[in-house]
């Protein structure tokens, strides 16, 4: 039988993260701020509805003044700054919201929450309760033990008594003398100089305690003992600030804390008044709330203080209630059945489906069932492998063949990339897509932390998913769907389906009738089918090829380790971060330019810049490093991931990932193979025509990040010389520097370009000197100098922000939005990257609409005349094309007016187009 839980909320701690969390300001139609109400209460909810608690309180502080701890040090938090001024309205709304639901809220004069959740903890000390802190609190590690843990809701990150060892370093016994050595700068407590937690654990696991670290002081390095040393008369002062009281006089009831007396629907009123729309979704109805059974669940503990005999009387709040009932799940395994279950399926205008199979990738994947969907609260689970009972592939084939080729018949499902891809090897087609929940769900918040099927049910529908790794396990114990009895599938697939349909009911509205809707139907919808086709298409390797190139690889890589160590006097192991630390710096005498955690960096940004100074080792290190990355990542590991049915590589193109919208590559990702430099570009060499008599085609946007930004800035000078197809590098170069555009100089144009594309990213002078080797002063001048030149673009840099400010999101050209959750923020480093954020998305997602548009007109192209051409791979501007040698020329004339004509913009667009037996000897088609 499951223990209670209790949770303790501790209150300011929580909303503070609330205020400062990274979400953008929400203020109500009266201009009340609100976004720590919002973020504080949808915590909570999601509290409710996730970890589904027995009983919930709030712990509050009252007055700082009143504080016991001001008697032992009149100086106890004496420097903490005031709250914003908009946060204390906030807290109030906060009570008032949680005093409207039935939560109680516990305060005691004289005391602090943390001191109230202590004394909950001893109270319920040795009881059936489990008692949850939720709070991050360092202060609360002294109070863990087998029925007490720590839950951080924002992050979902748990810490018991067993992970407080493994994470810090010591024992919940040891939590107080860990405290009482680094004291807490938040709270003006001064521990020992100079010890952090890192110290601290190190101090405790060698001597214990405290006392005995004081008792073998003799035994620490001088520094430190007399640091130790003049603390010690500090020491039971600061202990007995960081030593939580657990003798608060409170009174609590423990029933008026059930969960289960709760009145969620006292929220609805408030969230309507602050305008939390959002938060309403998250409630469940008042018909839901009112019909629900309440469980006679109140634990039978003797105690009076903390419990009565009192029965709640109200009905259940739980956020998963009858609004979210469980899947009704059908197996279907026999013909009859199946014969019944395609007649009925070919009877309703819609259904959701999804697959399951033995892999992840599409083309490898053994169908071992289907699943559908077309009645919300029920699916149906049709087996082709499993370890009891199941259909023959070729009967499922013959029957829900016909039901999933009918485009009439709408189908919806989560990821149906994946599915069409999985029937598609199995013999069938799918027609008629007309929903994605996790495309929907991106379209309306690529934000959002996760698109899955399960976050989706549980945020949507308060709905908890049964796990995948509840039936097949995970890690090396993990099994596939095939050896598992069809019966034990049943329900998890049933659900699936199931969940999907009821996901489309709730996201399907919320797209209707706004902008995304139309992005939604005519580009990304469109686009899973694209995407799918590319997928089973693949690209051919030569694997041969590749072996040579990683004995050549090896060689090289020994040859740079062998300079390496003659330049530096001794073998060594250049791999070893520690190593190349001491050659560096100690043997070299060069700079250490930078320190992380564990010593002395040498990562990539250090190299390079001793490299620009002239040293020989760094530029050596970072060439020795480069072939190691492309030898392991690509040149050894690409025939691994060739398929064993095509004998192609078949990588993954995932449009939910990057919230910028751009189409990200996986399994193997090709979009990160270097191509400007030598070893990277071999790579390319690999990849190659299926056939003799077939060539690759690559067809590739020029500079379209540039002509985007030209487009919205409306700068008539740099449309000219778009229009002009002037090199537009050293155009720009010419007009900053006030020359001729033939009398620019290579090193002008190096400097025009780098801020050209880096203004997209907020180009800064620091990193416009750090790349080019200018000084600073040179680079902040040529910066200004630049704005001078093109005020359009400083206004439409300024726009995007204001923007951003005005309405917490941007939008690119076709109306997709982005939240930029910091762009209010009081942190100048979070505001400064929102800042970027704001204007990146607008010029590369606008980017990544360009060409999303474009593959879809060419692959309806394709698909209309029947052509023998197969699109291959999308590598952000570039597309890559396989096609019988008589084709090219034509093909690449109607491959570059669909790329050409995908949006209308200001400026002409250019496209490059090149064919050739490999991806990098290809000759230019003019």
């Amino acid at each position: 039988m499951r223990k209670r839980t209790l949770y303790v909320i501790d209150g300011h701690g929580q909303i503070y993260r609330c205020y400062y969390a990274p979400f953008r300001p929400l203020t109500a139609p009266s201009g009340e701020p609100t976004k720590a109400t919002f973020v504080f209460l949808q915590m909570l909810l999601n509290l409710m509805r996730r970890r589904e608690p027995d009983y919930l309180v709030v712990a509050m502080d009252t007055s700082d003044e009143t504080v016991f701890r001001l008697e032992i040090d009149p100086e106890y938090k004496a420097h903490r700054p005031p709250p914003p001024e908009d946060l204390p309205p906030q807290v109030e709304r906060i009570v008032q919201s949680l005093e409207a639901i039935g939560v109680p809220i516990l305060r005691q004069v004289g005391y602090e929450a943390d001191d109230l959740m202590a004394t909950l903890c001893e109270r319920f000390r040795g009881s059936d309760l489990d008692i949850v802190l939720v709070s991050r609190d360092k202060d609360l590690d002294q109070l863990l033990t087998d029925g007490v843990r720590l839950l951080d809701p924002l992050d979902d990150m748990e810490l018991d008594a067993s992970t407080l060892l493994e994470r810090k370093g010591y024992r919940p016994d040891q939590a107080v003398d860990a405290q009482t050595l680094m004291g807490d700068s938040t709270d003006n407590v001064r521990g020992v100089e100079g010890v952090g937690p890192k110290k601290a654990a190190e101090l405790l696991a060698r001597y214990g305690t405290l006392e005995s670290i004081f008792a073998h002081s003799s035994e620490l390095t001088p520094k430190l003992r007399e640091r130790i040393e003049a603390f010690r008369p500090r020491a039971d002062k600061v202990r007995q600030l960081v030593t939580l009281r657990r003798d608060v006089p409170i009174r609590f009831e423990l029933t008026s804390a059930a969960v289960s007396t709760f009145n969620l629907d006292a929220l609805r009123p408030i969230c309507r008044e602050l305008g939390l729309n959002r938060l309403l979704e998250h409630l469940p109805s008042p018909q839901s709330a009112r019909s629900t059974a309440v469980p006679d669940d109140v634990p039978h503990r003797s105690s009076t203080l903390f419990e009565s005999d009192d029965r709640p009387e109200r009905s259940s709040a739980r956020v998963e209630s009858s609004a979210s009932p469980r899947t009704q799940a059908v197996l279907v395994d026999d013909e009859a059945a199946l014969g019944e279950l395609a007649r009925r399926l070919s009877a309703v205008s819609a259904f959701a489906f999804d697959t399951e199979t033995t892999s992840l990738s599409p083309v490898d994947a053994d169908l071992v069932g289907i699943s559908v969907s077309f009645e919300p609260g029920r699916g149906y689970y049709i087996p082709t492998l499993g370890s009891g009972r199941h259909l023959p592939i070729e009967a499922v084939r013959e029957r829900l063949g016909p039901v999933f080729a009918d485009a009439r018949i709408r189908k919806c499902g989560q990821n149906c990339k994946y599915d069409i891809g999985v029937l598609r090897t199995a013999g069938m087609e799918v027609r008629g897509l007309d929903f994605d929940t996790m495309i929907a769900s991106f379209v309306l918040d690529s934000s959002r932390r996760s698109h899955g099927i399960d976050a989706l049910a549980l945020d949507l529908l308060g709905y908890r998913k049964i796990a995948t790794a509840e039936l097949i396990g995970k890690g090396k114990s993990q099994i596939t769907m095939d050896r598992l009895a069809p019966a034990d599938v049943c329900k998890y697939a049933a659900e699936d389906a199931d969940i999907a349909l009821r996901l489309r009911g709730v996201l399907e509205p919320r797209l209707a009738g706004t902008p995304l809707d139309r992005l939604f139907r005519e580009v990304e919808l469109p686009l899973v089918e694209v995407l799918a086709e590319l997928e089973h298409n693949g690209v051919a390797l030569d694997t041969e090829l590749l072996a040579r190139l990683s004995n050549e690889m090896a060689d090289e890589s020994a040859a740079l380790e062998r300079q390496i160590h003659a330049a530096v006097g001794y073998p060594f192991n250049v791999d070893s971060t520690r190593q190349l630390a001491e050659a560096l710096f100690d043997k070299l005498g060069l700079p250490s330019l930078k320190r992380t955690k564990t010593g002395r960096s040498t990562d990539a940004e250090v190299l390079e810049q001793l490299a620009a100074s002239g040293h020989m080792v760094p530029r050596l290190v970072l060439a020795y490093r480069e072939l190691a990355k492309l030898k392991g990542t690509y040149v050894d590991a690409l025939p691994e991931v060739v398929s064993r049915r095509t004998g192609r590589v078949h990588p993954s193109f995932n449009q939910t990932v990057a919230v910028t919208g751009r189409l990200s590559c996986s399994d193997p990702n090709l979009q990160n193979i270097p191509i400007r430099t030598p070893a990277g570009a071999r790579i390319r060499r690999a990849f190659v025509a299926g056939h003799p008599d077939r060539v690759l085609l690559k067809a590739d946007y020029s500079q379209i990040e540039l002509r985007v930004l030209a487009h919205f800035c409306g700068d008539e000078a740099l449309e000219r010389a778009f229009r002009a197809d002037e090199d537009i590098h050293a155009f720009v170069a010419g007009q900053v520097f006030g020359v001729p555009i033939e009398q620019v100089s290579r090193e002008q144009r190096a400097r025009a370009k780098t801020v050209n594309f880096g203004i997209i990213y907020g180009q800064t002078a620091f990193g416009l000197a750090r790349q080019t080797g200018m000084s600073r002063t040179e680079a902040a001048d040529f910066i200004e100098r630049y704005f001078l030149r093109y005020p359009r673009i400083r206004a439409f840099l300024d726009e995007c922000i204001r923007k951003a400010r005005e309405q917490g999101y941007v939008e690119t050209i076709l109306g997709r939005r982005r939240r930029i959750d910091d762009i209010a923020s009081q942190n100048p480093t979070a505001r400064a990257a929102a800042e970027r954020f704001a204007v990146n998305t607008v010029i590369q997602g606008s980017a990544a609409d360009l060409i999303k548009v474009a593959m879809l007109r060419i692959y309806r192209r394709l698909r209309e005349k029947r052509s023998e051409t197969r699109m291959l791979l999308q590598v952000h501007d570039e597309l890559v094309f396989e096609l019988p040698r008589g084709l090219v020329r034509d093909e690449a004339i109607e491959i570059a007016e669909a790329m050409v004509g995908a949006l209308p913009l200001r400026v002409p667009v250019r496209v490059d187009v090149a064919a050739g037996s490999n991806w990098l000897d290809m000759e230019p088609i003019t």
